[in-house]
């Protein structure tokens, strides 16, 4: 049976929404072909040939970075959280005056190690304290103006122009974030690699082809004449990205327990993809839940211990594949909180907060120094960095890509590359 256009139509946008490649109607430029995954430029390879990689992990609703990072040698710390501070005893200690959450024994043997890098105070002028709006701050990198463009997608824009492998950067998980928003290109969102399909695999393949050829048909810009869409783009992209996913070699090889979570599945996706031969330069993960305004004692124990156990897993799993000095990871999150627990036992959404950073080539340590618990700015914290230094020294250092194109001007470099 033939299917009818409007009937196609429903279905590829549906297809494109599910792959993560919608995207608004605009003018592009021409389409490309194939995935040519040496087209890294070689300053941006590692001494073993292999591209570097940025995995960032978002701890989305504002975790609470004074009770993550604690500062148990600091007398305001006890005078503002009488129910929920953690005490000097349980504190996992590095230098007298800050230590990590008992929950993240795992992260404080990576800084044991050497490999973590604890970047306080993190955040940016004028804070602003919603969610939705900070995290859109720390997506676009542009805390005073509106703007649709990701920084992750201006990085792929700027420095990856001549790489068209269509897993150069991937989305893992359910939800899709402004980071890689773009007119100029689509970037995957990936579930699992047996579920990443253009069509039903149970389909016969006298099926599949049909509805291949007819999707192909549809998208391929060259038959949509001179004004090609992004329409036309993005569903190539899709058709791209599902073939590279399949092409994936089986190097990988299951040899580190990862707990029974989603987040630690989708950190273990990462490292399939990468042991597969993706070649991808950014991949992006994302863990929930931190939005803490009451009963957080528990809460907040439970969750870091489940990004704690996740990300050990997954540093494990890169040094048995062999990648720990290819791939850094970037832990950060919208906001922290305030320093005054309020009366649920919780607290509310506050300000600066400490980003994490770790990898193989990582020089590990504590950079910048802690925000006073008692010079406050309306009760919160005052930042020490702006989160976009961060993100140049990423860029620059790591990625070795034009950081300047990618946040508008030059920031402060931090040592930790």
């Amino acid at each position: 049976m033939k299917l009818s256009r409007r009937e196609f139509l429903i279905k590829s946008t549906a297809l494109l929404a599910t792959l993560g490649l919608s995207g608004p109607l605009g003018w592009i430029g021409e389409s490309k072909r194939g995935f040519a995954s040496d087209a890294v430029p070689k300053e941006q390879e590692q001494s073993d040939g292999g591209p570097t990689t940025l995995v960032v992990v978002q701890l989305s609703g504002g975790n609470d970075g004074i009770n993550t990072l604690i500062p148990y040698g600091f007398g305001g710390y006890y005078d503002a959280r009488p129910t929920l501070r953690i005490t000097e005893d349980q504190v996992l200690a590095i230098d007298g005056k800050v230590g990590l959450h008992p929950s993240l024994t795992g992260l404080y043997g990576l800084y044991e190690q050497g490999v973590l890098a604890i970047i306080q105070g993190v955040g940016y002028p004028n804070p602003n304290r919603s969610h939705f709006r900070s995290m859109e701050i720390w997506h676009t990198a542009e805390p005073e103006n509106y703007i649709q463009s990701g920084w992750l997608a201006r990085y792929i824009e700027s420095s990856l122009a001549k790489d068209d492998n269509p897993l150069r950067a991937v989305q893992i998980g359910l939800s899709a974030n402004k980071s890689f928003n773009s007119e100029k290109i689509g970037v995957p969102l990936i579930k699992s690699i047996e579920s990443y399909n253009l069509v039903d695999p149970m389909m016969s393949r006298m099926e599949q082809n049909r509805i291949v050829k007819a999707f192909l048909d549809m998208y391929d810009p060259e038959r949509r004449g001179t004004h090609v869409t992004v329409a036309c783009e993005r569903g190539m992209q899709a058709y791209e990205s599902v073939e590279a996913i399949h092409a994936l070699t089986d190097a990988y090889q299951n040899k580190v327990e990862y707990p029974n979570t989603n987040f630690a599945k989708d950190l273990q996706l990462a490292v399939k993809l990468l042991a597969g031969g993706s070649r991808s330069r950014v991949l992006y993960v994302d863990l929930g839940g931190f939005d803490d305004h009451a009963a957080e004692k528990e809460q907040h124990a439970k969750l870091l211990k489940q990004m704690d156990e996740g990300l050990t897993a997954f540093y494990r799993d890169l040094e048995v594949q062999g990648l720990q000095d290819r791939v850094a990871v970037m832990v950060f999150s919208e906001f922290g909180r305030r320093v005054k627990e309020n009366g649920s036992g919780g607290t509310d959404h506050g300000t600066a907060a400490p980003v994490l950073v770790f990898g193989g080539k990582v020089k590990g340590g504590l950079y910048g120094v802690y925000p006073s618990l008692t010079e406050l700015d309306q009760g919160d914290l005052k930042y020490q960095i702006d989160f976009r230094s961060v993100y140049y020294t990423l860029v620059e250092d790591w990625l070795k890509g034009d950081a300047k194109s990618v946040l508008g001007k030059s920031y402060e470099k931090l040592g930790f590359v």
